[in-house]
């Protein structure tokens, strides 16, 4: 052996007692993903501007195997025993330091190659020097280092009460590719390194980092290290010069985002910029801020909110919302990135060893915890803006999909659209169970279980009516409760029209014009009729049959008398009660006191009528015609096809109706005193309804209820309310 050889450095990694179990083996223990990450921010510090992870499920030991393999700089021998086997080397000598190919390192602690021991009871690192990076002149020729490291005879020697060192089993010590190839060979892991040999092939190289004799129980799932290692680094999928790819998979955003709105502040390739003061240093901060869709995706709220980043690693991981409170039914939609590269340059290390959070009590991040925490809120309080602007479009097809004989109105479709906006997302891309949900909310809208129990109770009536008495009394009984869930919900329906009769009073009562009225009955046409259900409101005459209703142009010729005449009635009603089509015209003239109905507004109305009547000349159709008004006064009723009510009239027949109706509702339900839906009824109706009932239900009918409901109102006695002899329902004469 000569002088030289005795002054070769081995190599050795030398460490306190314990310092291996607690940062290796304990930090990183069975997560897998934790120790990738620690290698791929080895990759980016050398340089490299490819990285091939290779994930397989059985290696030569039958058990999974990770490898990294880069095309960075790659390590000298100097290198690997100066540097790479000290533990807790400083990695950076200032902050502004960067890497020979300018970029800012990610690592600073040196511990991260003790990473792949949480994992791995073998771990081999081979480096093959890259000449291309390091601009050698004279090129020289490619050597290849190769390390392997055995975690139980690490352990053993990190036991022992004083400081240790372990020298690792030297596979190759500065071989040419030759001898390499030949080790590969003789060792049977050529796979393992191929990508290394084409590096180096290539008059390049790098680093290698097998990790066998693993803990996993079976191999990583691809995609979902793609979308972990693409939400951890930034820089991952947004740089073109750093190329990360998973069994040949590579990370892009499509991949390593979830699915997202376009609704947000900023873009992931276009962020937005801000400088903050804090300590009266100026730091600079870049962040994009995005909502997650939730349809179709897997989206776990554990991977809601910010991620804070770094030099392009994540330095405090989700699910974080700066301490943001109250706000999670819209947070976990949250998806955000912030980047401070000047956490990772302060003379104190603020992020933790994981690389799982920051603390944020210190002087140098409690205002940018601030910032954050202000900035969520506003963030939240437009997404819930906006989310409540967007259609539903998705969700009414799919309701119209899965219940296409439902009888929705759009605005019907509407509400129950919003109602399952925040019932389907939760779902996730269970498609099946979105759609039974949407189905049993449209029938219970629509009460359609209610109709089928009652369907099927009918059909049990009619085979029993040659049973037992008490059988038939027992079904008859059953099919009186299966209504009672319909009728309650007819009876808030009821309500909530004796209210609008209640407001219309009001506004004549005020003399309120003409126009307020057309506005009120507009909405609620059953004011004037109760039957119809199709009204066209203030337009002409000529526009309504032409264009809507037009007759067979094929019988002959057809014209519409009294062109130039006023033609725009105040509301056509549409029917077809049996079978029959029917117009029935509305003119309502003002309730103001005083206001006398004249012979010419009852001339027009006349005049309407015959228009129609010209077109419509098959007496099957029903033409006719109602002119309501605050007073009759001497009117010649010359057309029996036109009636003539007084407001009051017309109000005190609307009321009658729907108090009866619900009278009959209640007493088909029997509710309970404690019914939610008796409050809501209580509510709309109004003091004087509940009075109403309580004077019209026969003696015994539900009177606590209804004194309860009573109670809701301050515990007045009720008014007198004068009743016709004949129905028991107040005077038209009285105001309703």
């Amino acid at each position: 052996m000569t002088l030289e050889d005795t002054t070769v450095k081995p190599f050795k990694l030398e460490f306190s007692n314990r310092v291996i179990e607690h940062l290796g083996i304990k930090l990183y223990q069975n997560k897998p993903t934790n120790v990738v990450a620690e290698f791929l921010s080895n990759c980016w510090d050398a340089d490299a501007t490819q990285v091939h992870i290779d994930l397989t499920a059985h290696g030569v030991d039958g058990r999974p195997t990770i490898v990294i393999t880069d095309n960075g700089r790659g390590m000298t021998r100097d290198e690997l025993t100066d540097e790479f086997l000290v533990i807790g080397r400083n990695r950076r000598t200032s902050p502004a330091e960067r890497t020979p190919g300018g970029r800012l390192p990610m690592g600073r602690k040196g511990i991260g190659k003790l990473a792949g021991f949480g994992i791995a009871g073998t771990v081999d690192v081979v480096s093959a020097p890259n000449s291309l990076l390091r601009k050698d002149e004279p090129k020289p020729e490619q050597k290849f280092y190769w390390l392997r490291f055995s975690l139980r005879d690490l352990v053993a020697k990190s036991g022992s009460a004083l400081a240790g060192s372990y020298e690792p089993e030297v596979v190759a010590d500065g071989v040419n590719e030759a001898d390499f190839r030949k080790l590969l060979s003789d060792s049977g892991h050529e796979k393992a390194y191929s990508h290394l040999l084409a590096h180096a092939t290539a008059g390049a190289g790098g680093v290698c980092v097998y990790l066998r004799n693993t803990t996993l129980k079976k191999a990583m799932n691809v995609e979902t290290l793609i979308q972990s290692m693409g939400r951890r680094f930034t820089v991952s999928m947004l740089r073109p010069d750093f190329i990360v790819k998973i069994n040949e998979k590579a990370i892009t955003p499509d991949q390593a985002l979830p699915p997202l709105h376009d609704f947000g502040f900023g873009d992931w390739n276009n962020p937005i910029q801000e400088t903050l003061t804090i300590g009266g240093v100026e730091r600079a901060i870049k962040y994009w801020i995005k909502f997650v869709s939730l349809q179709g995706s897997d989206w776990s709220i554990e991977n809601a909110g910010i991620g804070v980043y770094a030099h392009g690693k994540i330095a405090q991981d989700r699910p974080f919302f700066f301490d943001v409170k109250g706000k999670e039914i819209l947070s976990r939609y949250l998806y955000g990135v912030i980047e401070a590269d000047w956490l990772d340059e302060l003379p104190n290390d603020v992020v933790s060893t994981d690389r799982r959070s920051i603390d944020w009590d210190t002087d140098d991040t409690m205002a940018f915890q601030q910032w954050g925490h202000s900035k969520i809120s506003v963030w939240l309080e437009e997404f819930r803006k906006w989310r409540g602007l967007q259609p539903k479009k998705e969700i009414i097809k799919r309701i119209r999909l899965v219940s296409p004989k439902s009888t929705l109105t759009g605005a019907e479709e509407e509400a129950l659209a919003e109602l399952l906006s925040e019932v389907l997302p939760n779902l996730a891309n269970d498609e099946e169970a979105k759609d039974r949900a949407t189905k049993s909310f449209t029938e219970a809208w629509t009460h359609a279980p209610t109709r089928l129990l009652t369907k099927s109770l009918w059909e049990k009536v009619f085979s029993s009516l040659d049973s037992d008495s008490s059988v038939f009394a027992e079904l008859v009984e059953s099919l009186r409760k299966s209504m009672v869930p319909e009728a309650m919900g007819l009876a808030v329906t009821m309500a909530q029209r004796i209210a609008a009769i209640t407001v219309m009073r009001r506004m004549i009562e005020q003399d309120k014009t003409e126009t307020h009225l057309q506005r009120l009955i507009e909405t609620f046409p059953w004011l004037l009729g109760p039957k119809w259900e199709r009204l066209t409101a203030n337009e002409s005459i000529k526009t309504l049959v032409t264009q809507k209703h037009r007759p067979d142009e094929g019988l002959g010729e057809w014209s519409i008398a009294g062109d130039k005449i006023r033609l725009k009635p105040d509301f056509v009603f549409l029917s077809d009660p049996g079978g029959q089509e029917e117009f029935i015209v509305f003119e309502l003239k003002g309730p103001e006191a005083g206001k006398t109905l004249q012979p010419a507004e009852y001339s027009q109305l006349s005049e309407y009528l015959k228009i129609i009547r010209a077109v419509y000349v098959d007496r099957n159709i029903g033409v006719s015609g109602l002119l309501v008004g605050h007073d009759k006064g001497g009117l010649d009723l010359y057309d029996n096809r036109i009636t003539v009510k007084t407001w009051t009239e017309v109000l005190a027949e609307a009321r009658n109706l729907h108090v009866e109706y619900l009278r009959a509702l209640l007493l088909a339900s029997d509710p309970s005193a404690n019914d939610a839906r008796l409050k809501q009824i209580a509510d709309f109706g109004g003091k004087e309804t509940m009075e109403l009932l309580a004077r019209l239900a026969p003696l015994g009918d539900f009177p606590n209820v209804i004194t309860d409901m009573l109670d809701l109102f301050d515990g007045a006695a009720p008014s007198s309310l004068p009743l016709t002899p004949a129905t028991g329902i107040d005077s038209g004469t009285e105001s309703p």
